[in-house]
């Protein structure tokens, strides 16, 4: 079933999303895999680049794989219009293995993020607890 035609607002939403998990992905392997620095190679265009703040990371084959996933997930997303985070969404559309490795990104890189994205990690952090409140008020 193909999704009707994005307003220009979820369009945005999307792209901020994608942006957002990518730079997290990002994060994460410079963090923990040693991702680092682009120095630009001539015919290098199969590896992923991420720009982190002021820094390009290029991601291992494991997290590109794991970032191609969840940009897929997020341009497919029918909840886009109505949900806050995936975290919060009705139906999981993630495999269960990608699930618990995003989820492991998102909860080492999420504290991070403060220092190079800090007014979209605030904006974050606000939403959540909104939307925790309003989920425990309905119960």
């Amino acid at each position: 079933m193909a999704r009707p035609v994005d307003t220009p607002e979820l369009a945005r939403k999307r792209e901020r999303e994608a942006q957002m998990v990518s730079q997290m992905i990002a994060l994460w392997c410079r963090g923990h895999h040693g991702g680092g620095h682009v120095v630009e190679q001539a015919g290098d265009d199969e590896s992923v680049r991420v720009k982190l703040g002021l820094r390009t990371i290029t991601l291992c084959p494991e997290c590109a794989e794991l970032q191609k996933y969840a940009i897929a997930r997020i341009e497919h997303c029918p909840h886009m219009g109505t949900k806050t985070f995936c975290s919060a969404c009705p139906s999981h559309c993630y495999r269960p293995a990608m699930r618990e490795k995003i989820r492991e990104v998102m909860r080492w890189s999420g504290p991070r993020m403060i220092r190079y994205r800090p007014i979209t990690a605030v904006r974050h952090a606000i939403i959540t607890v909104q939307a925790k409140r309003a989920a425990a008020s309905d119960k």
